[in-house]
């Protein structure tokens, strides 16, 4: 599959790429029965979850590219690397955009009909309020008066469709870890899907639901409510499904390059993150990562171990205990011991690189106080 992807204008002293669209919407797919529709979305669901538990959610490796090819320019001045830099995307080390692509190719090959009108569209996080954002995005032509203080960290799939002569939209959502085909319909009938559990775990119930946005047909509203005992919490996202994402790699893979968290995430077929890892980039000998995966008895496992216990100038000293919980993860995330073993070493490198995190977190800065009205 070909994607339509550019890079963006980018204004002195600006932390990123503008973001940018095609001209045109993409065609609408036409079904003419829902149950036509029915058997279209068991179909991509199929790929879909399939595609779920053999990928990883992955923003680690591309850390570490990044920090290697740094530190092999020789140069002192991350933010003026940055912006030269190329972000790196492949099918080994998936993130939100590569993820994106990845499910469009694998549908293309079962569903060239459907795959035709897919199409990569841009995500705004944790939005305040749809109606002056949306208002904002309205001043000019093609977003063009709102692109200085947009972030866009996530992009996804959407197809624009007409199902039995109604409108909407089908969503997948692989980089949020979605096993569904999400369907929404303007009117909020069959086959709209409304809210549907994400995830369910002992500590947190995670629900999501997708509206075409009351404010524009242009915007779908991404309502996210968590349960934590007896506290609920609603996040809201805002997804342009106007028209095709041509920034995805240039805006959304760079932004995510120094965002201050990462991780690299194992999902079932539903969706459910059952192993991996994850830390806060901070700086300094205090900074430490989290190792989870599934054990026995339907447990889940989760232990917090210091970087600085992964010197690889120190191996033989690594305490068992970290040594086991190191094995257990390396067979659920398909690795040989010794090959996250190096990872966590190398990563361990990083972040005792406490000038590279510095500078990195201060990008990650810029670019939040950009788009902190929003």
């Amino acid at each position: 599959m070909a994607f339509d992807q550019q890079n963006g204008a980018w204004p002195i002293h600006h932390p990123l790429p503008l973001p940018s669209w095609t001209a045109d919407a993409k065609p609408r797919f036409i079904v003419d029965k829902v149950w036509q529709y029915e058997e279209l979305v068991a179909i991509t669901e199929t790929v879909l979850q399939r595609m779920l538990d053999d990928t990883f959610y992955d923003t680690v490796h591309n850390f570490l590219d990044l920090h290697d090819t740094f530190r092999r320019s020789k140069g002192t001045d991350l933010r003026r690397f940055f912006q030269h830099y190329t972000p790196p995307i492949n099918r080994r080390h998936h993130m939100c955009v590569s993820l994106a692509m990845e499910i469009v190719t694998r549908l293309a090959d079962i569903l060239p009909a459907l795959a035709n009108h897919l199409f990569i569209v841009s995500c705004e996080e944790a939005v305040e309020a749809a109606a002056p954002y949306i208002a904002n995005c309205h001043k000019g032509r093609h977003l063009d008066g709102a692109v200085y203080s947009l972030e866009k960290e996530h992009a996804l799939i959407a197809c624009h469709i007409n199902v039995a002569g109604r409108e909407g939209l089908m969503i997948l959502d692989p980089g949020y870890h979605v096993a569904r085909a999400v369907t929404v319909m303007k009117d909020l009938c069959y086959p709209h899907t409304g809210w549907f559990t994400q995830s369910d775990e002992p500590h947190c119930r995670r629900e999501y639901c997708y509206t075409y946005s009351a404010h524009s047909d242009s915007f779908v509203e991404w309502t996210e409510r968590t349960t934590r005992g007896s506290v609920v919490n609603h996040e809201l996202a805002l997804i342009y499904v106007e028209r095709p994402y041509r920034t995805a790699v240039d805006v959304t893979v760079r932004r995510n390059l120094v965002y201050n968290f990462r991780s690299l995430l194992a999902r079932n077929a539903k969706g459910r993150v059952c192993a991996g890892l994850y830390f806060p980039v901070v700086p300094g000998p205090e900074a430490q990562l989290t190792l989870f995966y599934d054990g026995a008895n339907s447990t889940s496992v989760k232990a917090k171990v210091k970087f600085s216990s992964f010197n690889r100038r120190d191996y033989v000293k690594l305490p068992e205990n970290i040594a086991g919980h190191v094995i257990q993860l390396s067979k659920q995330l398909r690795m040989e011991f010794d090959e996250l073993l190096e990872l966590l070493f190398d990563l361990a490198d990083v972040v005792a690189d406490v000038d590279f995190v510095q500078q990195t977190l201060a990008i990650n800065d810029t670019i939040t106080e950009m788009s902190a009205d929003n």
